[in-house]
């Protein structure tokens, strides 16, 4: 079992984090899914690393991550939140607490798109704060779905470029801020959020 990271976070939610090294027949089936939809083999992989970290995460293998119309996932009595890029799954759940996270695979695909989400008024001048600032607002959009914000209507504050931290970033749409927590490694770059 390729559980790579099992992770308390504050008082009332959990990260867990799954490295996708299986073929699709050595992942669990999830019971009640239905993956036929999806037709690439890397996503069924990655919905299937999803589903072997809820059933680690609660001990059970009945349960079915259902999505609203806006595309955030659903699953009666908690608060979750999913992303999966190239070889990596995470979940993080709450029942009381409202959270978001986001991986991504580390290259250097968003120096080519930065003007797209990056703001005039933002840092952009290495990979690490570029990935950072994608995979947090990736997170905020997430923690915010209400809002339906935009990469513009995010702004990230200045923070120190290390391994791990924290960087506060500002809703312009709805005046507010909030904290996403990062940690940028050889493999990936992993952002979250939870409801203080």
């Amino acid at each position: 079992m390729p559980l790579y990271r099992d992770e308390k976070i504050g008082d009332a939610a959990r990260l867990c984090i799954w490295q996708i090294t299986e073929s699709i027949e050595d992942l669990p089936m999830p019971l009640q899914a239905d993956l036929s939809a999806l037709h690439s083999e890397s996503r069924r992989r990655e919905v299937m690393a999803i589903y072997a970290l809820l059933s680690y995460m609660t001990d059970r293998t009945d349960l079915v991550i259902c999505h609203d119309s806006t595309g955030r996932p659903i699953l009666p009595g908690w608060n979750l939140s999913i992303s999966h890029t190239k070889g990596w799954a995470v979940l993080v759940m709450s029942r009381t607490k409202a959270v978001a996270v986001d991986i991504e695979f580390f290259s250097d695909r968003v120096s080519r798109v930065t003007d797209r989400f990056v703001r005039p008024d933002e840092n952009k001048d290495s990979l690490e704060v570029q990935l950072i600032n994608w995979s947090a607002k990736e997170t905020v959009f997430k923690f915010l779905y209400d809002e339906d914000l935009e990469y513009f209507e995010m702004r990230l504050k200045s923070f120190d470029r290390q391994p791990k931290g924290r960087v506060e970033v500002e809703d312009l749409k709805c005046p507010k801020s909030v904290w996403v927590d990062f940690e940028v490694t050889p493999d990936y770059v992993l952002t979250y959020a939870v409801e203080p």
